[in-house]
């Protein structure tokens, strides 16, 4: 749907139709409008042929008196947010794993708590992970299938026009218009020109900002990296033979700087393999509903729950910034009705726990590169 200025008139595009001036009815505007002015909704719709219609002397026939969606149009956040209240912690998670399509019953408690970081990308802006582990445990069908906010980058090449900004087209790359970009296989993933690409993707990892040629944007989008490593399955542990477990990554992105940016690293061989019977089997969120509250989600700042209950000491703002990010997002997903008076502390200990294991992990790999500067740094708070 569109406004036409001059004829100061709605106009509605009806594919099926071949029409780009189908009027509607001001209860379907009334209705409908905002999502139909944003982007469009796909539905069933109730249309009538006027050949009486004219207007400024041109007849428009066809006219909308009816419409019901298929997605969801409206959508209210703080009631999404009081109806947490009615629920206990271990059955909410459940319900968000059903919803983006596992089955809750087939997953220890660790393994829910580490299916929900995968998550927090979508409700954390600017938000760094990577996620390492064996094949088939559902990395890529999570990134591709939660939101169609996510971009998945499935190995080839990535170029400075993909990315950020094409400059012979003036279009803005996937990280100006996606909350979520996933680099799927990202061993195999090659970077046009390596040396400006990461460098221009490390400076956004780290500011949220990004320069092309005079141009200079800001993005919101969180960057993903995941790929796969032998794993010793019985042992839940990678394979011995990793000097770090950042070998896998292309040369380019070995860089200690670069992947000191990364917020969390989710250890992917705890993750089961993803069988049938693993795939959800009961209801839960619609798709497009729970995209839209993770992106409405990303507005609203927890880190300030994190900061008014724990003490970071002498900490490096680097550290600092990655425990705050990762908690904060996990308190969007599993606490989102608490405020940072009400919040417990049983609540925020199970969300900072995670964040400061998976920080720690990052560091504990660059200390093995890196050990003159990473040797021995350990993430401890105080609450």
């Amino acid at each position: 749907m569109r406004l036409d200025q001059a004829r100061d008139h709605y106009w509605a595009e009806v594919p099926a139709l071949g029409d780009n001036f189908v009027h509607i009815s001001q209860r379907v505007l009334a209705d409908y409008g905002e999502a139909l002015l944003a982007g469009g909704a796909w539905g069933t719709m109730t249309i009538e042929y006027d050949s009486r219609y004219e207007l400024k002397g041109r007849i428009y026939p066809f006219f909308i008196r009816e419409f019901r969606p298929f997605q969801i149009t409206r959508l209210d956040l703080d009631d999404y947010i009081e109806k947490r209240r009615l629920f206990d912690t271990d059955t909410w998670i459940g319900l968000l794993i059903q919803s983006i399509g596992f089955n809750p019953d087939r997953l220890s408690e660790r393994e829910r708590w580490l299916m929900l970081l995968r998550l927090v990308p979508f409700v954390e802006a600017n938000y760094n992970l990577i996620e390492l582990g064996p094949r088939e445990t559902g990395k890529t069908y999570t990134f591709r299938n939660t939101s169609s906010r996510s971009f998945v980058i499935s190995g080839g090449k990535a170029t400075p026009a993909t990315l950020f900004y094409n400059i012979a087209t003036s279009k803005i790359g996937i990280l100006g218009y996606k909350d979520v970009v996933f680099f799927d296989e990202i061993a195999s993933t090659r970077f046009t020109d390596p040396e400006a690409t990461i460098s221009v993707l490390k400076d956004y990892m780290q500011t949220g900002h990004f320069s092309r040629g005079r141009l200079e944007f800001t993005a919101q989008a969180s960057i993903v990296l995941g790929g796969n490593i032998d794993t010793d399955l019985k042992r839940q542990k990678p394979s011995p033979r990793y000097r770090h477990l950042f070998e896998i990554l292309p040369p380019e992105l070995q860089d200690p700087a670069f992947l000191d940016r990364i917020h969390g690293f989710l250890p992917g061989w705890e993750m089961p393999k993803v069988r049938p019977e693993n795939y959800a089997a009961g209801y839960g969120f619609i798709t497009d509903y729970l995209a839209e509250i993770f992106t409405r989600l990303r507005r609203h700042n927890y880190q300030t729950h994190v900061a008014a209950h724990v003490d970071f000491g002498g900490m490096t703002g680097r550290n600092q910034d990655a425990i705050k990010k990762t908690t904060a997002g996990l308190l969007k997903l599993v606490f989102p009705h608490r405020t940072a008076e009400d919040l417990r502390r049983d609540e925020l200990e199970a969300c900072l726990a995670l964040a400061i294991e998976c920080r720690q992990r990052v560091l504990d790999q660059l200390a093995v590169m890196l050990p003159e500067e990473f040797g021995g740094v350990r993430v401890e708070v105080q609450g």
